[in-house]
């Protein structure tokens, strides 16, 4: 499965209101539980927040990846969400979250199933991404930034693994 699949227009939300980092998680636990009835929003919210208190789920850059693992979860899902105000996310270098990118999967779910989760990670540390993130004027234009943002790094990706694989070839 492709961290594009779990990413869809009605889960991507710009300038949601929070006022801590609790409200954020309770924010995105209700729009998972208002995009599929399996889902119980405190359910989810406990989730959420049973991870981050294993520590902070900021990257840096203004960016969190909260995530939890459910039960009834059969296939992952995002959100993706901008927050009209910055808040406190415990970050490593201290700068407040304004864009979250939440996960809840199954149970028992491997990440490395889940393939280009490394690649959104680097994307989401990009502060050219980021600034066009902030900058996009409806939920549409959110859901088209991150994912030719992925289409873009997908490309970039393919092209390197190319060239590793010509340059075997030349020296075998």
């Amino acid at each position: 499965m492709q961290i594009e699949d779990v990413i869809v227009p009605e889960l991507c939300v710009l300038g949601a209101q929070a006022t801590s980092r609790k409200k954020a998680l309770q924010f995105i636990a209700n729009l998972f539980a208002e995009h599929s009835s399996q889902y119980e929003s405190f359910l989810l919210l406990k989730a959420l927040v049973a991870r981050e208190q294993l520590g902070t789920t900021a990257i840096g850059n203004g960016v969190a990846l909260p995530h939890g693992r459910v039960k009834p979860c059969e296939q992952p899902l995002a959100v993706f969400v901008t927050l009209a105000e910055p808040i406190d996310f415990d970050a490593p270098d201290q700068e407040p979250v304004d864009i979250v990118f939440a996960l809840i999967v199954p149970k028992h779910f491997d990440f490395q199933e889940l393939k280009g989760l490394n690649g959104l990670i680097e994307i989401l540390k990009d502060k050219k991404v980021c600034a066009q993130i902030r900058h996009a004027h409806n939920n549409q234009a959110l859901y088209e930034i991150i994912e030719g943002a992925l289409a873009q790094h997908a490309k970039k990706t393919d092209k390197s693994k190319d060239k590793v694989e010509k340059d075997r070839e030349v020296n075998v």
